[in-house]
């Protein structure tokens, strides 16, 4: 007999479009029977608007309805308080598994309520399963107080634990984002990942690795007969959104008073901002004008998608979505060669990048980016070619001169102003100016000088 397994992840800005979530739970629904077993693969509560206001509660109500067999935890589940992550696991349906998070003490992450591995006894046999948390959760989160193991050494363990439980299959739930190394060194029928926004679907080493995607644009099913692995993408665009779960996160978001219209869009933009895109141009520009700033400077990987375009009128949550985080502006002094490097480390790869080639969306910079080299070959600033002496303000967001991941040319030592916050300065750009919808313009690459 057949073993099915649904499996979700990184949900995250899904939340602000309560239908998308609704249409998940009825694709699950949809095709769950005894022989399945619905995985989540952590960031699976935000970052949001609702997940800001609401401490989980948009979550629990989600996996309340779903009730998944197993679920684990990204880093987004350590946006706030480690007690918040503590009490979701103890308090919802789902199994909570980490095989590689303990705490100070040595002891299992939320060990009352959390366990390593666990096996799930379905119509098509047993079915054993454990999950793991990317080891970089330590760089993303420098001020959680957990230890993290290395996710092969965790499931090394896990997998001999699982096979003296006699499972018939074995199953690694992941928020690691690269599942190669797992699949070449333990004997796994599948990775079930996630942590990179790219959707994946190949075999390495005789395991099968899978990633849905973002903001559950789509449901991975993979099907396990006699060793053999299939996989099938389910759009969940192609489902009602189930009523009564849609109703009420429509309720929680609606409470916060996020309703209000602030411009009109029309046509339609893409939120997606994976390479120089309107959507983050415009953000950036909201940033540099909050700043009266000479450069504005949003990361790709900060900016979230829930999947659908903005369109019509466009509302406070809307603005919010893009980046919904509750945090204030800084505005930094730059001299002309430290703004080229801040340039050249948005061209380059970044760990976790989610598979995008370029991070930055900026405004008030025009770029010519030597693609043969990996170079930016021509600056411009305010349309005045770059001058390495000058001295240059640029306005971001504080997580890139705090974090040394992405910038580490940006430091605390050059912040000079905090001109409020960036919602603010998205709602009163979007009321002066709108929302673009034309192609960018200040970007462009070449191949060779």
């Amino acid at each position: 007999m057949t073993l099915r397994l649904l499996h979700y992840a990184d949900l995250e800005a899904a939340y602000d479009v309560p239908e998308r979530v609704g249409r998940l739970a009825t694709a699950i629904r949809k095709r769950r029977d005894d022989r399945t077993v619905v995985t989540g693969g952590g960031d699976d509560t935000g970052p949001c608007v609702v997940d800001f206001e609401s401490d989980g509660g948009h979550a629990a109500t989600f996996l309340d309805a779903v009730e998944p067999d197993v679920e684990t935890f990204g880093n987004h589940e350590f946006d706030g308080p480690t007690e918040s992550a503590r009490r979701l696991a103890g308090e919802t349906p789902p199994t909570w598994l980490t095989a590689n998070l303990s705490e100070a003490d040595g002891r299992r992450f939320a060990a009352e309520a959390t366990e390593p591995w666990t096996v799930v006894d379905t119509a098509a046999g047993r079915v054993g399963l454990f999950a793991v948390t990317t080891p970089v959760l330590g760089d993303i989160k420098p001020d959680l107080e957990l230890d993290i193991r290395d996710p092969v050494a965790a499931a090394t363990e896990a997998v001999d634990a699982l096979r003296d439980a006699d499972a018939e299959t074995v199953v690694c739930v992941s928020h690691c984002g690269d599942d190669e190394p797992i699949a070449r060194a333990v004997d796994v029928d599948a990775v079930l990942g996630g942590h990179v926004h790219e959707p994946r679907d190949e075999v390495v080493a005789g395991t099968r690795l899978v990633r849905p995607g973002a903001a559950g644009e789509h449901l991975v099913e993979v099907r396990i007969d006699d060793g053999e692995t299939e996989t099938r993408f389910h759009d969940v665009t192609d489902h009602e959104p189930d009523p009564a779960l849609t109703g009420e996160l429509r309720g929680q978001l609606d409470a916060l008073g996020l309703d209000e219209v602030v411009t009109h869009v029309d046509g339609s933009v893409d939120r997606r901002a994976r390479e120089p895109s309107p959507v983050g141009t415009f953000v950036a520009e909201s940033f540099r004008r909050a700043g009266d700033a000479d450069v504005g400077l949003v990361n790709s990987r900060t900016m979230r998608d829930c999947g659908v375009p903005l369109s019509g009128a466009v509302r406070r949550v809307d603005l919010h979505s893009l980046v919904p985080f509750p945090t204030g502006l800084v505005t930094v002094e730059l001299d002309g060669d430290e703004l080229r490097s801040v340039v050249r480390e948005a061209g380059e790869e970044h760990r976790d990048q989610d598979g995008a080639r370029w991070n930055g969306q900026f405004a008030g910079l025009d770029v010519v980016w030597d693609a043969d080299r990996d170079v930016p070959a021509e600056l411009s600033v305010r349309g005045e070619p770059l001058a390495d002496d000058a001295t240059y303000r640029l306005t971001t967001i504080p997580y890139l001169v705090v974090e040394d991941i992405e910038f580490p040319t940006l430091t605390e030592d050059q912040v000079v102003a905090e001109p409020g916050t960036i919602h603010e300065a998205m709602v009163a750009h979007a009321e002066r100016a709108g929302i673009p919808t034309e192609p960018v313009e200040w970007f462009q690459r070449v191949d060779g000088p």
